[in-house]
């Protein structure tokens, strides 16, 4: 089964608008609305973001049906996603690289991939009653 247009549309525009969002000089904001805990705020952002960005990498790649090379596919996408963001902020002066943002990133994309492959096989049997 492959994935809907829709579903694709879903993964490159979310993974737009974290690309978009990690070029913004976003510290004050982040700093005004977590009262203060830049670091946890910004490494909750990271993990949920990439959360969803892997989950719908599994659904744009596979369309419901967990395969190990769409899992294995769409974390190298959102590592190289959050790899090129953090290497481009880097020289921005109002903005910092941080390994720790890349890693946060990463384990948020298995996060996502994981609950992609617990979800996809009801959802799968839901659709296709045999």
């Amino acid at each position: 089964m492959t994935a809907s247009p829709r579903w694709r549309l879903a993964a490159v525009v979310w993974a737009a608008i974290i690309f978009v969002s990690g070029m913004l000089p976003t510290q004050g904001v982040v700093h005004a609305v977590s009262g203060g805990r830049d670091s946890t705020a910004t490494t909750v952002a990271h993990f949920v973001v990439y959360a969803l960005l892997g989950f719908l990498l599994g659904v744009a790649l596979s369309g419901w049906e967990v395969r190990a090379s769409s899992l294995v596919l769409g974390l190298v996408l959102a590592a190289a996603l959050g790899g090129v963001i953090e290497l481009v902020q880097g020289p921005l002066p109002y903005r910092d690289a941080q390994l720790a943002d890349f890693l946060v990133d990463v384990v948020g994309a298995v996060v996502g991939l994981v609950v992609f492959s617990a979800v996809a096989p009801a959802r799968r049997s839901r659709s296709h009653p045999g």
